[in-house]
């Protein structure tokens, strides 16, 4: 079967919604990674808890991919959801070697998001991996790479889906990923727009977090 893996950093507001969002056949592990709010309550009644004091992200996924059952692994955003079609792609790709994602789509619409939007999902189609808040791979991939980098802080979704896309083939999913556009709200479209762009052309020193 398959295991959903979130980190989650003082995701109290999110957690939640996401938690329920997921059929009760799937496996759930939360990884309350640095959390200081309610997060590791709120989850503990929907899925097995890890707590952990560091806020690396990467260690947070790979510890829960350590306690995972099922040799199929979805690494999901604490604000991501998917849709219902991708329960059922996900279950036709679990028995194959695979490393991919998903279509996004903002949870507010409007045409600042559905720009960005149409952004993300086109990089996909350039073999440029664009995480959508959701990245799922076969265990197998996954152990040969020895799972996400832990001595990196940003870009770690895209640098390890590129380690493992050479140990099994790159699936992007039609279904969708519902993720949250509360970072375009806080900081701004044009001002997130160009960090990325900032980051793709010479790199940014950290990636904010929008909480």
């Amino acid at each position: 079967m398959i295991s959903f893996i979130i980190p989650a950093y003082n995701e109290e507001k999110y957690i939640e919604r996401t938690l329920i969002s997921i059929p009760n056949n799937f496996e759930k592990i939360v990884v309350c990674n640095g959390c200081s709010d309610q997060t590791y309550n709120i989850a503990k009644k929907y899925a097995k808890v890890i707590n952990t004091s560091e806020r690396n992200v990467s260690k947070a996924r790979n510890l829960g991919a350590m306690i995972a059952k099922n040799n199929f692994l979805v690494f999901l955003d604490a604000d991501t959801r998917l849709s219902k079609g991708a329960y059922n792609n996900l279950l036709d790709l679990a028995n194959e070697d695979v490393v991919g994602t998903f279509k996004a789509v903002f949870n507010k619409r409007n045409f600042s998001n559905s720009i960005h939007s149409m952004i993300k999902n086109i990089l996909p189609l350039f073999k440029i991996h664009n995480s959508s808040g959701a990245i799922f791979c076969s265990k197998n991939a996954f152990d040969k790479v020895h799972g996400f980098n832990e001595n990196i802080t940003k870009g770690e979704n895209h640098e390890f889906v590129k380690r493992a896309k050479k140990h099994a083939k790159y699936y992007y999913s039609r279904s969708y990923s519902i993720t949250s556009s509360r970072r375009f709200e806080k900081i701004g479209y044009v001002k997130t727009l160009l960090f990325w762009l900032k980051e793709y052309l010479i790199g940014n020193k950290d990636y904010p977090s929008i909480r």
